[in-house]
């Protein structure tokens, strides 16, 4: 982008977005950039070069290739992002990967490698951002999953790295809350993106049909629609330790009713209590 088109919206707030290369992170991405200056991160330099081309005359971005488990590439990037835009008001942390395996089929080195970066890169995300978002009152906001508040089976790892994430950014809210920063996290179900693509892939037939009759809207998110949840909550000023479920009611309860039959064939009569 030229200094003079950067110029143009240099009276913009500034948002940080990781694993912003791909999937609800880059959506996350070209959403904020309609309103924000965007220092989009991501460890695949290509990608996040991809991301800020995309959002070329909609508004200033500028990538950032950092492994977001190494908190000195972090540190870095902040660096640099404070040296070009001169203020940070929102994070999103939105890198993150799956990985499938019970406690016992799940090898210690990928137990190791979900935790790293579902878990770790948001601590460290948040460890270096939040003196800085003090600064501005801002936000932070991080994607976790519909299986940081339920169980997943076959997915030991990923489930524990995701609650996990729920903890920590709930205790960031207490925490920091006194200093202006809210700090929520988001909770997809399953979204139309290239690590969902991939676990489908993986899957026995039927799988993914199997999932979307769960839901009671009757398909998955786009990534679109978890980048509204977001901004919502990049722009919201009271909401603050929030877990926002976005799953299109799959979580609100059971929507195929396994006892439904049992129930009508006797009638609602299960003898004595």
């Amino acid at each position: 982008m030229s200094a003079t088109a950067a110029e143009n919206f240099a009276d913009r707030p500034v948002a940080l977005v990781t694993g912003a290369g791909s999937g609800i992170g880059r959506a996350v991405s070209l959403d904020l950039v309609r309103t924000h200056r965007i220092a989009v991160v991501d460890r695949d330099a290509a990608a996040a070069a991809a991301v800020v081309a995309a959002a070329g005359g909609v508004g200033h971005a500028e990538a950032y290739a950092v492994d977001v488990t190494e908190e000195e590439s972090l540190q870095d990037a902040v660096r640099r992002v404070l040296q070009t835009f001169g203020r940070l008001d929102a994070v999103a942390a939105c890198a993150g990967i799956a990985s499938g395996g019970t406690v016992e089929t799940t090898t210690l080195g990928d137990w190791h490698r979900t935790l790293a970066v579902n878990l770790t890169g948001v601590f460290l995300t948040a460890r270096v951002t939040v003196p800085h978002l003090r600064a501005t009152r801002g936000s932070f906001t991080a994607i976790a999953s519909d299986a940081g508040t339920t169980g997943a089976m076959d997915m030991a790892a990923y489930t524990a790295s995701k609650h996990a994430v729920l903890g920590l950014v709930r205790g960031m809210a207490l925490d920091f809350g006194r200093d202006g920063v809210r700090s929520n996290v988001v909770c997809p179900g399953f979204v139309e993106t290239p690590m969902a693509r991939g676990i489908f892939a993986d899957a026995p037939e039927g799988t993914e049909e199997f999932y979307r009759e769960l839901i009671p809207l009757g398909r998955f998110a786009e990534a679109e629609d978890v980048a509204a949840v977001v901004r919502h909550l990049v722009e919201s000023r009271y909401t603050n330790g929030h877990a926002y479920a976005i799953d299109g009611g799959s979580t609100a309860g059971y929507y195929r009713n396994p006892a439904a039959p049992f129930v009508a064939a006797t009638g609602g009569s299960h003898g004595e209590h």
